[in-house]
């Protein structure tokens, strides 16, 4: 007869041995964690609807790739500089970050002249990167001017990023927060964290209660930098502080905070069974929650472009979440994923600014209708799209020039 007891300590061991335990300063969790955003993003842009949508589009919270880029951007600037700011002066990081803003705005730019020049092509279908299309009313909006322009113009529209792909236009979400982030470091190597954070909800706030463009650019219609500073600089502080946050997790304090957090995202991932995206199959969702009770929670608690309260709530609860369950369950999933996955995070950037490429080449032969349901046809688009741009990390093609 088997002892139960020992069967008990045998299957504490071998979950023990599925434990993240990678020596070394890269965290593999992190990069796994950027991939799973990176291919949200990447689908939510090819908009087909297709099997990978029904775990992509808000399926696990009230959260989207978008979210997850920016605060993991966050995240890791604080967590490295941190280290790098006791061996250099501020002035020297500084110099750093304004350089690497520097190079996305070039790399911005080039985007925009280059899809300039393709709209020029007859043979070219530009329509997908050129417009925004609100997929359910059909309503569409010009990126780009449609009448002719003086050269003036055109040199104030390109120079201030008011025109260009919605697919990219978090870059310039990113340009400006990386001009701000010596700022943001100063206070953090002070050890004013409080009014860093006070100055941002402060930010925050403001715009919840009268939205406020701080620039011209065009991605404050999508990301408004007055609200989405506040996840950036709140992933910062995270990556910052991740020494003490660890210490502190494994205190019984800790361990009630990340209970609560977890109970948080529970509760979230349940709200988002009750969507209703018009798109998604209804045998798909939950109907528990009315639609008009979801609706009103969703466009005024948890909006996507204002970055509503409960939204951060859940963005940080959620990537909680999925850390622990990477840092519990690191072996299975790994295996499983990581071949994917990590490829994708270690070379975020470089694989979002070539998304909008694959993207652009995606619709050349494909209709881009979230309406239409051919699942295996688009299930396939969205496969191969994924897999053409983690063979393009692996090679890391045009590395040279493209940053990450």
């Amino acid at each position: 007869m088997v002892d139960s007891a020992s069967v008990l300590q045998t299957t504490a061991i071998d979950r023990r041995a599925w434990r993240y335990a990678i020596p070394g300063k890269r965290d593999l969790r992190i990069d796994m964690l950027r991939g799973i955003a990176l291919v949200m993003m990447v689908v939510a842009h090819t908009e087909v609807l297709s099997l990978v949508n029904i775990f992509t589009w808000e399926r696990f919270g009230l959260t989207t790739g978008a979210e997850g880029f920016v605060i993991l951007s966050g995240f890791m600037l604080g967590m490295l500089n941190r280290q790098r700011l006791q061996k250099e002066v501020l002035l020297t990081i500084s110099w750093t970050l304004w350089r690497r803003a520097g190079k996305i705005y070039l790399v911005n730019l080039i985007i925009i002249l280059l899809m300039l020049a393709l709209t020029k092509l007859s043979f070219i279908n530009t329509f997908e990167v050129t417009h925004f299309v609100d997929r359910f009313s059909g309503t569409v909006w010009a990126l780009f001017p449609t009448t002719p322009q003086i050269k003036e113009t055109w040199f104030n529209i390109i120079l201030y990023l008011q025109i260009g792909p919605h697919q990219t236009q978090i870059l310039g979400l990113y340009i400006c927060l990386l001009l701000a982030s010596p700022l943001f470091l100063g206070l953090l190597q002070s050890g004013r964290v409080i009014w860093l954070l006070l100055i941002s909800l402060a930010g925050y706030v403001s715009y919840q209660l009268w939205p406020t463009r701080l620039t011209v650019a065009e991605f404050e219609f999508a990301f408004p930098l007055l609200a989405w500073q506040l996840i950036f600089v709140c992933g910062m502080c995270c990556g910052w502080y991740k020494e003490e946050l660890t210490s502190l997790a494994r205190t019984p304090i800790g361990r009630i905070v990340i209970g609560v957090m977890i109970a948080c995202a529970l509760v979230m991932m349940f709200i988002a069974q009750n969507h209703t995206n018009p798109f998604m199959p209804p045998a798909l969702l939950m109907h528990v929650i009315p639609p008009a009770d979801f609706n009103w929670f969703y466009h005024h608690l948890a909006g996507k472009n204002a970055l509503g309260p409960f939204r951060v709530l859940n963005d940080f609860c959620l990537i909680l979440l999925v850390y622990l369950v990477l840092t519990f369950y690191w072996q299975p999933l790994e295996r499983l994923f990581g071949w994917f996955l990590i490829p994708l995070g270690q070379h975020s950037l470089y694989t979002f600014i070539l998304h909008v490429f694959i993207v652009l080449a995606v619709s050349q032969f494909v209709h881009f209708d979230l309406w239409h349901h051919a699942w295996l046809r688009n299930t396939f688009v969205h496969l191969g799209a994924l897999g053409l741009l983690w063979w393009m990390a692996k090679k890391e093609i045009g590395g040279r020039f493209i940053p990450n």
